[in-house]
């Protein structure tokens, strides 16, 4: 009885981690659906990471009632399932994982769309300008072919006075650097979900065998 409450214990904490991981790749990728996704590829890479998180809460909720009622029977179906998930989970971060690059440069389009409101209403570029301290869609020259000079928020400390203040690296760059990177660090926390719940697999069925011997032992 000691193994199976000490095994259940166990189970509980990492279930606790993994929820707590599931729930952060699930607010990353609403928060890449709201912000980044323009297209196909933008919107199939939010899917992704919060069908990774609703896949692992789902699987562990139910894991939890069996283990909390503990039937065998519940507890191994779950495992069952939770092998299942772990294999679409696994296909969906090798996806996401060998395309970061490619899915990066998808994301960070929504410069383009920025630009484009840039040259019909100034100061749509502010905000990225602002934030990742870069100067117009590729360069300072965007502005200046299009009979424009860099606006204030193109100058460090945004002192347009001084020349040498100007930023010459373009947002496109810096923004898609900063969403790939982004995607390098979930696409880790996405894979040690899944090797937490591989041991919650092993744990579930090491608890599935004390189940089952303490009702054996019930019997004598």
């Amino acid at each position: 009885m000691a193994t199976t409450s000490a095994l259940k214990k166990i189970s509980f904490i990492c279930h606790l981690i993994c929820f707590l991981i599931a729930a952060v790749l699930i607010g990353f990728g609403t928060y890449l659906y709201l912000n980044y996704a323009t297209n196909e590829i933008g919107y199939m890479s939010a899917y992704a990471y919060i069908a990774i998180g609703v896949i692992a809460c789902v699987v562990f909720l139910f894991l939890c009632i069996g283990a909390i009622r503990e039937n065998v029977c519940c507890t191994v179906t779950f495992i069952v399932f939770m092998i299942l998930g772990i294999i679409a989970q696994a296909v969906l971060a090798f996806l996401l994982t060998n395309g970061d690059h490619n899915v990066g440069s998808n994301l960070a389009n929504i410069l383009d769309e920025a630009w484009e409101n840039e040259l019909k209403s100034a100061g749509a570029m502010s905000i990225y300008e602002s934030s990742f301290e870069c100067c117009g869609r590729a360069s300072p020259q965007d502005y200046i072919v299009n009979d424009r000079l860099p606006p204030a928020t193109c100058f460090a400390n945004g002192d347009s006075k001084v020349v040498e203040n100007l930023i010459a690296i373009g947002c496109r760059a810096k923004v898609e650097h900063f969403v790939t990177d982004l995607l390098h660090i979930f696409n880790c926390l996405a894979w040690v979900l899944i090797v937490l719940e591989l041991i919650i697999t092993f744990i579930g069925c090491g608890l599935c065998n004390s189940i089952r011997n303490d009702r054996r032992r019930s019997f004598y």
